[in-house]
């Protein structure tokens, strides 16, 4: 059947690619492993193992391998966790206004202002030269 002119012939849009990559995570995080002759699964484990960094800044892994996280490890760890628990921290927004970046205000009739204006200082110094004196706004 023909489309009419401005009718999309896929109204339903591309269809989403699955994400094969979340999927495998997803399985592998869900096996189980022993530890301390327990068997958890590989996410409580994933858990454990950060929590042990953000707490004593390392972490023993299930062969025994021991991981010192030093200062800026134990701090991506530590941001990590608390954008998993509370969510990602509010972003400040430049709107403008501050020194780097100033408002810019546009008049929408800057010309009739400007005209206004112009004619204001050109009546000003008009009297200011009839009564024989200066205009102090130009000086």
């Amino acid at each position: 059947m023909p489309w009419q002119k401005g009718q999309s012939g896929n109204p339903s849009g591309r269809p989403r690619k699955p994400r094969a990559l979340s999927k495998i995570l997803e399985r592998a995080g869900s096996a189980c492993v022993e530890v301390d002759g327990k068997r958890i699964s590989g996410k409580r484990l994933m858990a454990r193992l950060l929590w042990q960094i953000a707490t004593t800044g390392q972490a023993t892994l299930v062969g025994g391998t021991v991981i010192n996280a030093g200062p800026q490890g134990w701090l991506d760890v530590v941001k990590f966790l608390y954008t998993q628990i509370d969510g990602a921290p509010p972003h400040d927004v430049n709107v403008g206004g501050q020194p780097d970046n100033p408002l810019l205000v546009e008049i929408e009739n800057a010309g009739a202002i400007a005209r206004e204006r112009l004619i204001q200082q050109v009546t000003r110094q008009t009297a200011a030269d009839a009564a024989g004196g200066v205009d102090s706004e130009s000086e």
